[in-house]
């Protein structure tokens, strides 16, 4: 009887390990490698109480109550509760629309340290502050257009910079 319970809890404890191992623990760790261990010292413990026969039985049994509890497990709602729900919703930048010109003047959205957003008219781009970083609801000034974002400056900078280039 004793043999029984020491097989048992031998391949209980590999399958406690092996669903921390799955669901829990990221990559493989030591939960891994010691739930093989188990399996491995359950297996030879059964080969030698009860010859090669039992080893078979008690690694067929192994496996199909491993994979049973790997099924339950994943359809349990339990797994629903510790689960990310999460969505992105994020989008890769896409090119800049043609309508958009060098000197077209807008709006930051959020705050450019140095990349935010900018609203131009009705379209909203990815913006880089050239020089500084500018905060939310600045006038800006595009100053020149890359393939995904365009690049501003404050819109009073740009001013200034235009009286001394005539002084």
């Amino acid at each position: 009887m004793f043999d029984i319970t020491a097989i048992v809890l031998l391949i209980a404890i590999a399958l406690v390990l092996v669903i921390l191992e799955i669901f829990f623990l990221p990559g493989i760790t030591i939960a891994g490698i010691c739930s093989l261990l188990f399996y491995g010292g359950g297996i030879y413990y059964a080969y030698t109480v009860f010859g090669s026969n039992g080893a078979v039985i008690t690694l067929l049994v192994a496996a199909i109550v491993t994979i049973a509890f790997i099924i339950g497990f994943m359809r349990s709602r339990s797994l629903n509760k510790i689960a990310l729900h999460t969505e992105i919703d994020s989008v890769v930048p896409s090119k800049v629309s043609a309508e958009i010109h060098v000197g077209d003047r807008g709006v930051t959205l959020s705050r450019l340290n140095p990349m935010g957003k900018i609203i131009v008219g009705t379209h909203t781009l990815e913006a880089m502050a050239e020089n500084e970083l500018i905060d939310e609801n600045t006038p800006v000034k595009i100053i020149r257009i890359e393939s995904t974002m365009v690049v501003v400056c404050k819109e009073e900078e740009e001013e200034e910079e235009d009286k001394e280039d005539k002084n």
